[in-house]
Order: structure tokens, then C-alpha cells, then sequence
């Protein structure tokens, strides 16, 4: 009975110390469902207008990025052997993506891109008329694969930190035409109206899609270019190993001596 208690005890006390980290995975890993489950929906209801050019990016763009973080970063390899009292062991960096993400800034800051880019939409493709919804859907079923994505890499310590980073940029980057297509179909459906019978949901889409181009243009060119990514261009963060992955025969690495044809 003893020794049954003292197993109870040593349990309760090894939970009471999970890592920080560990609780943010699990809260990652926990948002997976609702995500997943939304992309989905908005896939089968919009299967006919979701252009195949979206579909191929959000299946083969995360496939190059497994790609690169296996062979071109061995899985995040040399952050991972750093030792548990290294400044910038693989718990610490996993546990903080981005130095200022406690911030109260950045915490509203995500409370704005999140009703702005997801949730506002979301209630878009459901209750606004067809000609509307359809224009919210392919950028909105992108941002959910890369929220999908996000989910999956970010507090993942086999995921080289560069790669983790490179799912927010590239989608982002992906998504810019998406969002100005969305701008403009929005404005010709608003000017195409018979004046003074502009439908209200004609209006709200022209001033959701305007202010989703705006935010996610300053998203993209100063918070992840200009605040993100800088903190990632460091070997603290982005160690890397030597390994050359998979080159085309004619690319030398510089200071490769030419090949005795090529060097007269």
C-alpha cells in the first residue's frame, strides 16, 4: 500500500512538471481537429471554384519543406544534440517562436489577424450570397492549410526552425494574388450594382476583402520580413548542417576548384 502511494505521489509530481513547451505542443496539437475539419468543409463546398492551382500549392509546397528539413537539415539534427544547458537548446526555441510573441502587442495583433483573416470570412462563405462567398473562399481555404501547417511545425523540434519559418512566408507570399483577385472581383461586383440598390453584403465584401489585402501586405513586408524573419538569419537558431542535399551536377560549392576542361 506503501509503495502504491509513493507511485501515486512521484506521478502527480512528474505532472506537475511538464515543460512549458510540452503544454504549448499539446495545445497546438489539440487545435488540429477544428482546423483541419474547417479546411475540409470549405474544400468539399467549394470544390467546383476552389482553383486546382490552390489545391496543388497547399499539397506540394509542404511537401518541398518536408523535403528540405530531411535531407538539407537532417531533421533539425545539431539543435537537437545541443545539450539541456545550452542557451539555445532545442525546448527554448521551440517554445519561442518569436521573442516578442508575449508581447502585448503581438498578442492583439493576432487577436486582429485571426477575426480578420479567418473568423470574419468564415461567417462570409456561410451568409453571404454566392458571388460573394465564392471570392472568400480560396484565399480563406489557403490560410487554414497554413494554419494546419503552422500547427504541425512550430512546436516541432524535428523541424529546423528556417523551414518552420518558411510556412508562414510561403503561403503568405502564395496568398497576396489570391487576396488582390479577391479585392477586385469585390470591386466590380460593387461598381456592376444599379446605384442606390448596392446589396449590403456587396459592400461588406469590398471592405472585408480591402482590409484583408491591407493587413496581410503589412503582414508579409514588415512583421515577417522585417521583425520574424531577421531573429531566424542567426546560428542560435538556424544552425545548419553541412550537407549538400541533392545539386544539380553544374552547381560548385564557392572555392570548388573548376574542373580541368573548364580552368583553361
Amino acid at each position: 500500500m506503501a509503495t502504491l502511494t509513493k507511485e501515486i505521489d512521484a506521478n502527480d509530481e512528474t505532472a506537475k512538471t511538464v515543460p512549458p513547451a510540452e503544454e504549448k505542443r499539446i495545445a497546438y496539437f489539440m487545435t488540429w481537429a477544428p482546423q483541419v475539419a474547417v479546411a475540409i468543409l470549405i474544400a468539399h463546398r467549394y470544390h467546383p471554384i476552389l482553383p486546382l492551382r490552390d489545391i496543388l500549392f497547399c499539397a506540394l509546397y509542404p511537401t518541398y519543406l518536408l523535403l528540405a528539413n530531411r535531407y538539407r537539415f537532417a531533421s533539425n539534427l545539431l539543435v537537437r544534440q545541443r545539450p539541456t544547458d545550452h542557451q539555445y537548446n532545442v525546448s527554448v526555441l521551440i517554445s519561442n517562436f518569436f521573442s516578442e510573441q508575449d508581447e502585448s502587442w503581438f498578442k492583439n495583433y493576432m487577436v486582429v489577424a485571426t477575426t480578420l483573416g479567418a473568423i470574419l470570412p468564415l461567417v462570409a462563405i456561410f451568409h453571404a450570397p454566392a458571388e460573394v462567398a465564392a471570392l472568400a473562399a480560396p484565399p480563406l481555404f489557403v490560410l487554414y492549410c497554413q494554419i494546419i501547417g503552422e500547427s504541425i511545425v512550430f512546436l516541432n523540434p524535428f523541424v529546423h526552425r528556417f523551414i518552420a519559418l518558411l510556412v508562414p512566408v510561403g503561403f503568405q507570399v502564395y496568398r497576396m494574388n489570391l487576396l488582390v483577385e479577391w479585392f477586385i472581383h469585390s470591386v466590380s461586383l460593387y461598381e456592376g450594382s444599379v446605384e442606390g440598390q448596392i446589396p449590403v453584403w456587396y459592400k461588406m465584401g469590398l471592405a472585408l476583402s480591402g482590409l484583408n489585402l491591407l493587413f496581410w501586405s503589412y503582414n508579409v513586408f514588415v512583421v515577417l520580413l522585417l521583425r520574424v524573419f531577421p531573429e531566424y538569419l542567426t546560428d542560435a537558431k538556424c544552425e545548419s548542417p553541412d550537407t549538400h542535399g541533392v545539386w544539380f551536377s553544374f552547381v560548385r560549392e564557392s572555392g570548388e576548384p573548376l574542373p580541368s576542361n573548364e580552368s583553361r
